[in-house]
């Protein structure tokens, strides 16, 4: 299994206010497995709000170990944007 994340930032086209705060671009992590001749790809947002950030979501991702056939992203990630990557993926 070959895992590939990447950092991404894509910039809105207006800003994204809401009362915690206006953002002006989209930070994404995305994530690559290939394998056994099948690719996925998931990608996620970490949130600050819950404690995330990109570099510590994409330092759980490019950790992982993960056996599409035997393992569930469930068992292999607590909840949270490296999961929902994982998942998709």
């Amino acid at each position: 299994m070959t895992i590939t994340v990447r950092r991404e930032s894509f910039r809105l086209a207006e800003s994204f206010v809401i009362s915690r705060g206006a953002r002006t671009a989209a930070e994404v992590v995305t994530l690559h497995l290939s394998g056994a001749g099948v690719t996925g790809r998931g990608e996620c947002v970490p949130y600050r709000r819950y404690g995330e950030t990109v570099d510590g979501v994409a330092a759980l991702l490019e950790a992982l170990r993960f056996d599409p056939r035997h393992d569930d992203p469930a068992d292999v990630l607590p909840p949270g944007a490296a999961r929902n990557a994982l998942d998709c993926a």
